[in-house]
């Protein structure tokens, strides 16, 4: 795809709430721990990230869904197993 027409399409209109998203998420988390030193703010555009991050997965590569569904039911029954001992 090359780098400027990848740069292009995420700034085309379908991707330009992600991309807005995403890079705001990347300031806020700057801000927030580095000028206000808030552990919370810091931690909810931290998540705001990785949100983002998932639904890039999702949406660009091929089986991404069904990677996501796998990985949650893994983790889900690994948790299960480490709560009831």
């Amino acid at each position: 795809m090359g780098p400027m027409n990848y740069v292009y399409h995420l700034l085309s209109a379908p991707r330009l709430p992600f991309t807005a998203a995403y890079f705001g998420s990347i300031a806020m988390t700057l801000v927030f721990s580095l000028k206000l030193h808030s552990t919370i703010l810091t931690l909810f555009s931290a998540l705001v990230q990785l949100a983002c991050l998932l639904w890039y997965l999702i949406s660009y590569f091929p089986m991404g869904s069904t990677g996501l569904r796998l990985a949650a039911s893994f983790g889900t029954r690994q948790a299960t197993s480490w709560m009831s001992g």
